[in-house]
């Protein structure tokens, strides 16, 4: 197998990343079918916020250049209210119950901000803003946990972007199996076969770090029951560490490979082997916040990672509608050359 070393090695022998899924999977499958609360908890409290923080220098580096800047302006704002919303209601500043509402109706209004600059596809656009904004009307439970589970598939987005011709069709179909065919097996029971007690075990880790089963509301409404659920949340779980793997290793490689936008990102991100270092000290000291006062972690955790989600959701609408400027970037989703 491949060193670590490898994987980001331009030289490296690409069937090595084979390898590294398979890892990936072998490891997320072990975690699901032992304890998937106990699993997920660990993923964010470990690898949460080094997640966080590639996912958005990625998008940084590849996208920021290519945007006009008055965009950049009115996105940031944005974001950073659904920042300030996350924030608000542990500080007491707003009810619980308007998070969702007001999130999705922020959301919606990114993707309206986008739908604006958009050269096609604005019809996509606008049914994802009315989406969005009704969503956070009439039913904010349900849509949230849509985008709960959908944002575990962006890395296909931007490996789409990023990509050409049959290097996009051939990534893009390997991995439908990690991103599709693996989590709908598992959330259809298909590793219930395996000899492990799910119940008692997920009983048995909802002491951990005090997080309790209040972590199946991440991707599952309150009060499902409880068989019904576990498949489910195991299937989420091993989507998010797929997830997770993508952002943190593949995509990185992807940007050095493929190279980011030209022109300098909002954020001087230091050099990639400083970066990973620096992430990796600060996932131990994420880890340690989560073990002393997971409720409290949680919650920063959510502030961070609403940023990077939300930002993502126009990114990906002014790709789709050829409103980036796809001279400053390689194997950018750009307009044919007609013939």
């Amino acid at each position: 197998m491949a060193s670590t070393a490898d994987i980001f090695d331009r030289s490296a022998p690409k069937p090595a990343w084979a390898l590294w899924w398979i890892a990936a999977m072998a490891v997320a499958i072990v975690a699901v079918t032992t304890a998937p609360l106990a699993a997920y908890v660990v993923l964010i409290a470990l690898f949460g916020l080094p997640h966080v923080l590639t996912e958005l220098r990625y998008c940084d580096e590849r996208f920021s250049p290519r945007i006009d800047v008055r965009l950049i302006w009115a996105m940031g704002l944005v974001v950073g209210l659904i920042a300030l919303g996350r924030m608000a209601v542990p500080l007491g500043y707003m009810p619980a119950s308007l998070t969702m509402p007001v999130e999705l109706t922020l959301g919606a209004i990114l993707a309206a901000i986008a739908l604006v600059a958009m050269r096609r596809m604005r019809v996509l656009g606008a049914l994802i803003a009315l989406a969005l904004g009704l969503g956070a009307y009439f039913a904010p439970l349900s849509t949230f946990l849509v985008v709960a589970w959908v944002h575990n598939l962006t890395p296909l987005g931007f490996i789409a972007e990023i990509t050409d011709g049959p290097e996009r069709r051939r990534l893009l179909g390997a991995l439908t199996i990690p991103f599709f065919i693996m989590p709908a097996l598992i959330a259809a029971g298909g590793l219930l076969w395996v000899p492990q007690f799910f119940a008692p075990a997920l009983d048995h880790f909802t002491t951990l770090f005090g997080a309790g089963t209040s972590v199946l509301m991440s991707f599952l409404p309150p009060g499902m029951d409880r068989a019904a659920a576990v498949p489910l949340f195991q299937a989420a779980v091993f989507s998010q560490v797929m997830h997770y793997f993508a952002v943190i290793l593949f995509m990185p490689w992807l940007l050095k490979e493929k190279g980011g936008a030209t022109g300098k990102p909002v954020v001087p991100w230091p050099r990639w082997p400083v970066y990973f270092v620096a992430v990796g000290i600060a996932s131990l000291f994420s880890f340690g916040f989560y073990a002393i006062a997971y409720t409290d972690a949680r919650a920063a955790y959510g502030a961070a990672a609403a940023v990077h989600t939300w930002i993502e959701l126009p990114l990906f609408l002014l790709a789709l509608g050829y409103a980036l400027n796809p001279a400053r970037a390689s194997g950018s989703l750009r307009r044919p050359t007609p013939h």
